[in-house]
């Protein structure tokens, strides 16, 4: 097993409640793993266990950039293993394991904390939807059933109230995503950085600028709830991330889809855990 070649897997949970695009996040995340792209950063990915990366490059990344809706995970327990990958970089090889945390699906028993406590990183994935006054996504949300909440995503929550602390901070390092970004790529602060391609190296400086940007954004056009994550953990980063890069209609996208700035969660998660060459975890999260 390489559990026990490598020693123990840096596990990675995402968390939402459910329709907020982890799944569809997480799929796109892993279809550029798939394609190369961390090699420009200085790691290089192979499947944990092939069997079940082969199955989740069918089910979920294939099925994505074909253009399909991916189902909800339907999940019976609070999380489901999605994939895992054996990563180099500085040298080491480490296991990495990704889960998806079902946020309505949170027991209320001690197998939660016992699971959440194993957790390294996390990365919270927020709703434009549900988090932004923005008018002009009333239609968007009309159409998708969705209402604004002005008590942030329950599941952040949950999770947060969860997890271990280093005195009044959350220890493990976290990511906050706001997917569906191209649903307001007409504000310049989304565009600025939705707009563009990612850069060929992992520069601390720039997603610090982002970092900021994104920060000032949902301050402005959401409530301070929507923010726990970055209020209640020692380091996080924040970013514009869209998985699909346009709507759904019935079970497929009929444009296609075009996921953009999808790795930048999982860069800063990867650094801030130690494991990108050239770039000390101490540089990022704020």
């Amino acid at each position: 097993m390489p559990y026990l070649t490598h020693g123990r897997p840096l596990s990675i949970a995402l968390v939402g409640s459910s329709g907020v695009g982890k799944t569809h996040l997480l799929a796109a995340m892993l279809g550029e793993v798939e394609q190369g792209a961390l090699k420009q950063y200085g790691l290089t990915c192979l499947p944990l266990n092939p069997d079940t990366h082969r199955t989740f490059l069918r089910e979920r990344v294939q099925s994505l950039q074909q253009g399909r809706q991916l189902a909800q995970t339907g999940q019976q327990t609070f999380a489901r293993f999605a994939d895992g990958l054996l990563v180099t970089g500085r040298g080491d090889t480490r296991p990495v394991v990704f889960f998806d945390l079902a946020g309505e699906d949170l027991a209320q028993d001690g197998e939660v904390t016992r699971f959440l406590m194993g957790v390294d990183a996390f990365i919270f994935v927020l709703d434009p939807l549900r988090a932004l006054r923005l008018p002009a996504l009333d239609p968007v949300r009309e159409m998708n059933g969705l209402r604004r909440r002005d008590l942030g995503d329950e599941a952040f929550t949950t999770v947060l109230n969860r997890i271990p602390r280093r005195g009044p901070y959350v220890a493990a390092p976290a990511a906050i995503a706001v997917n569906k970004s191209d649903l307001v790529r007409v504000e310049p602060a989304v565009d600025r950085w939705l707009g563009g391609a990612m850069p060929p190296e992992y520069r601390p400086a720039a997603v610090h600028e982002e970092s900021r940007d994104v920060h000032t954004f949902v301050a402005q056009h959401a409530s301070a709830a929507w923010l726990k994550p970055f209020d209640d953990c020692a380091r996080c980063t924040l970013h514009f991330v869209a998985a699909t890069g346009g709507q759904a209609r019935g079970d497929h996208f009929p444009h296609g889809v075009r996921p953009r700035r999808v790795l930048a969660p999982l860069l800063s998660i990867f650094a801030m855990c130690g494991l990108l060459p050239g770039v000390e975890p101490g540089e990022v999260g704020i």
